[in-house]
């Protein structure tokens, strides 16, 4: 039977009070010493729970967060011990002291643009101490009026394969190296459910048993541990232990949870936008012929240098002045790029004189280029700041095509047809560059 604690309970009173002695009186086989056991245990759990003032505030904070990141189509889900307290609890294990989630790599970068409206919202991103995890505390009355410091833990996931099967594990080396079996099988893990959450909801991981079971974790037995003032509790814990009682096992209290009512922890309709500062337009220019990984990390990071990214496409006209032959023509390069989530606008560049015009028309504040031209550009930088990129080593488009300069003629005719006709699947790859 699972208990839910009365809302009605004030903070200074026990949120549990087991009719003990009577209940295990009318048990004669149990023993004093037993009886003992429970009230120390009873008395233990009631102090080592966090109040329900605080943990409505959690879920107050909780659910403006999860209001932001859904207006903003950032998909996460509940993971480590907000996922077992979604299991067993139904909602926030009764003595957790912050909510642990986590998102795709591929939603980082559009987590990190939002925190200046997180922060509106009294959520504020902390410095941060580690990578591959992003840490949100609550610095708003509003949400939390109480004087306790209270956190979201956002870990990033990044795909792998393990063991021969797709799964998503920590991004953070440290992460994977003390947590090493607490990874999810992308089979299970999608499509993503819909779980209860006290009086909100939230996703979470489809099928948990295996992940559970990487991690330890278990729903007949409950292991008390939090982040904060906590250590006065391990000499008790440890007496616990002994007289058989820890971990908990007792299914009244190993199932409780707070009861909490949703206008309790509800969210003004229409939150709070940040400051909307100016958005910052980046330009560069290049073939792209024959898509490679090499330009997938150069957009990609040209791209995080603002909000825009324009491209100028060399024209086919435009390459032959040059003496180049691309495989694509433009109209197909320039559909490639558009397909990727990191290009906003593509144009066909036609002479190389061309680019002062094209800063001012665009409003460019960045212009991007590869190191490969590092100096060759510098004039510009009376128009705007003038950045060179590393390229990526031993990949380029020339060296692909140095590769092939030993095929016949009538195998690069055939390469030719083939690669035209796999124009489709190219274009969906590019698609899936930046989305999940």
């Amino acid at each position: 039977m699972c208990v839910i604690i009365s809302a009605t309970l004030v903070s200074s009173t026990p949120f549990l009070i087991l009719n003990i002695s009577e209940n295990i009186m009318d048990n004669a086989d149990i023993t004093i010493s037993e009886l003992q056991a429970k009230e120390k245990l009873n008395s233990f759990y009631n102090r080592v729970i966090l109040k329900k003032s605080v943990i409505a505030s959690y879920y107050r904070m909780f659910n403006v967060f999860k209001s932001i990141l859904d207006s903003h189509n950032i998909e996460f889900f509940a993971h480590s011990g907000t996922m077992l307290g979604v299991v067993r609890h139904k909602g926030i294990i009764p003595w957790d002291d912050d909510v642990d989630v986590m998102v795709e790599e591929c939603f980082e970068e559009k987590l990190l643009a939002i925190a200046p409206e997180l922060e509106a919202n009294g959520i504020k991103l902390k410095e941060n101490e580690h990578s591959g995890l992003l840490q949100f505390f609550c610095n708003s009355k509003d949400i939390c009026p109480l004087d306790v410091y209270m956190q979201i833990d956002v870990f990033i996931g990044l795909r792998m394969e393990i063991n021969g099967d797709l799964c998503l594990h920590y991004k953070s080396e440290n992460f994977r190296k003390w947590f090493g079996k607490r990874f999810i099988k992308l089979a299970d893990l999608y499509p993503l459910l819909e779980y209860d959450f006290g009086p909100l909801k939230v996703k979470g991981i489809r099928d948990y048993q295996g992940y559970f079971a990487n991690s330890g974790f278990a729903l007949d037995e409950a292991i008390v541990t939090r982040h904060m003032n906590f250590d006065h509790f391990l000499p008790e814990i440890e007496e616990l232990r002994k007289l058989g009682v820890y971990p908990i096992r007792d299914t009244e209290l190993l199932c409780q949870r707070h009861q909490i009512a949703l206008e309790d922890v509800a969210v003004p309709k229409e939150l709070p936008k940040a400051q909307q500062k100016p958005k910052i337009t980046v330009l560069t220019y290049g073939t792209f012929d024959l898509f490679h990984v090499g330009h997938v990390r150069i957009l990609k990071r040209l791209k995080a240098l603002g909000d825009r990214l324009i491209v100028g496409v060399s024209s086919d006209e435009f390459n032959a002045i040059k003496g180049k032959m691309s495989f694509y023509s433009y109209e197909e390069r320039a559909e490639i790029l558009l397909a990727t989530d990191f290009v906003d606008e593509v144009f066909p560049e036609n002479s190389w004189d061309q680019k002062p015009h094209d800063i001012s028309r665009f409003g460019t504040h960045i212009f991007g280029m590869g190191s490969d031209w590092r100096g060759k550009f510098d004039e510009l930088s009376d128009k705007c700041d003038v950045v060179y990129l590393e390229r990526t080593e031993d990949v380029s488009t020339t060296d692909i095509k140095k590769a092939l300069a030993n095929i016949n003629e009538d195998e690069i005719k055939g390469l030719e047809a083939s690669l035209h006709s796999a124009l489709e699947i190219v274009i969906n790859l590019a698609s899936s560059v930046g989305k999940k």
